[in-house]
């Protein structure tokens, strides 16, 4: 029986647990919260529960040792450090995040040892990947080229859980997706370099139509630019955008909030113990100032707009202790923890959505749409576990059973990866359906 480590029990980890312990893997799963990860073994006797201390170096290297393949579930910034004790080990990982600066030097090392560290096999980075891929590999297998790819991706609320102003909950941690808008981002626009500012993120966005779902707001996601070569599209493309999307109102909200100061990482101002203390120290206005019109004259903005309403909404204008909370960012993300968290039996929403226009050697043009629409389990696993973790699994499968044999630092990107994987998610109901229209000469 094969062996596997997972570092972390978040939000995301429940269906990874279960598909493998169900193929009779046998799982350790270790947690800074044990009964996290006890929670997600339930008494499965090929799985056990551990408490992680991720900062234990020698008790991470044991661990990494004694195991076939680890799974790394960890916050992004400790996956180089498994990374090494695997290379060390001679071990695989497999991780859903992006591949860091540090991750990428290993790839030599990685491959001269034999070693696979497979990467960005989630939803976004992952599925999105695969399915992009797939067209791509597609396209050119006919002699086409790529000259615009539009890539979307949301986690939202299913349509019947959208009951607060900021049309969003978190089936992710909040600090971590406040921490990515705090990012600035790059794009390639009709073979324009267009570089997006971090604080500018939110003022560029733009409304995207998705079939049988609606309109979202749509904003540049990260780098878009070091796909081109990854994507091997770099002597075709004119126009390259990986973009976010949200509910109507979202983009605005947190633009202000950021021009405000909630998504700052420096020591709450003014020696404030409150939320409206804060607030008052971030507006620089007094005690017996209306909080909300201090609020709005900084923002140069209404009294009773949007982004001022939401922050009432959250409770920044009460007086309530902030608690351990260190920034404005820790005290914006344990309210939105609270208020912005999804009920039992509500559902979320993943949304993807890549648009193509290929050329071929006869000088027709094609757009071509992959979407998918996934919704989470009323009850059940969200679509956003399912979706990051289910890919992840799959990888792991194929990996202990040497159908993936690629050493070094990967992405799935390769057929031999994103084939079988998407494959499977089919079948477990994860379905990315394609469509083409042939399209006038010179558009882009």
């Amino acid at each position: 029986m094969k062996k596997v480590l997972v570092l972390g029990a978040g939000m995301v980890a429940r269906p990874l647990v279960r598909y493998l312990l169900d193929r009779d893997f046998a799982i350790t799963q270790g947690d800074i919260a044990v009964e996290n990860a006890a929670a997600m073994i339930d008494g499965h006797p090929n799985g056990t529960a551990i408490t992680l201390d991720i900062s234990n170096d020698d008790e991470l290297k044991k661990l990494i040792s004694n195991h076939d393949l680890t799974v790394s579930l960890v916050p992004f910034q400790f996956h180089p450090l498994v990374a090494r004790h695997c290379l060390d080990a001679g071990k695989p990982m497999v991780t859903a995040s992006y591949v860091s600066d540090e991750m990428s030097a290993m790839h030599d090392e990685a491959v001269e040892k034999g070693v696979t560290l497979l990467n960005e096999i989630g939803v976004d980075p992952g599925i999105d990947h695969m399915s992009a891929m797939r067209v791509i590999d597609a396209v050119h297998a006919k002699g086409g080229s790529i000259l615009s790819f539009r890539s979307y991706c949301g986690g939202l609320p299913a349509p019947e859980a959208m009951n607060n102003p900021f049309g969003y909950k978190f089936s992710w941690a909040p600090r971590g997706v406040m921490v990515a808008s705090r990012n600035g981002a790059s794009y390639l626009q009709h073979g324009l370099h267009v570089e997006i500012e971090p604080e500018m993120l939110f003022r560029d966005m733009h409304i995207l139509h998705v079939d049988n779902v609606g309109e979202f707001e749509a904003y540049p996601n990260r780098d878009s630019l070091s796909y081109i070569d990854i994507y091997g599209i770099g002597q075709e493309i004119r126009t390259m955008f990986r973009g976010t999307l949200r509910n109507m109102g979202w983009c605005d909200t947190l633009h202000n909030f950021r021009k405000f100061g909630l998504l700052s990482l420096q020591e709450i101002p003014g020696g404030a113990t409150t939320y409206v203390e804060m607030i008052r120290a971030l507006s620089g206005c007094d005690e017996n100032a209306d909080v909300a019109v201090a609020v709005a004259d900084k923002l140069g903005l209404c009294p009773k707009c949007q982004p001022v309403n939401n922050m009432s909404w959250l409770g920044f204008f009460e007086d309530r202790p902030l608690g351990d909370a260190e920034t404005p960012l820790d005290a914006l993300s344990v309210l939105m923890q609270e208020r912005l968290a999804y009920a039992d039996g509500e559902r979320d929403m993943l949304v993807m959505k890549h648009q193509f226009v290929a050329i071929y050697p006869d000088g027709h043009r094609e757009q071509l749409v992959s979407q998918m629409v996934d919704y989470g389990i009323s009850g059940g696993d969200s679509s956003m576990a399912r979706t990051v973790s289910l890919p992840v699994a799959i990888a792991v499968r194929m990996i202990l059973e040497e159908t993936i044999t690629a050493k070094g630092v990967l992405r799935p990107i390769t057929s031999d990866i994103y084939n079988p994987v998407l494959d499977e998610l089919e079948e477990l109901g994860i379905v990315c359906e394609e469509k083409i229209e042939i399209i006038e000469p010179g558009s882009v």
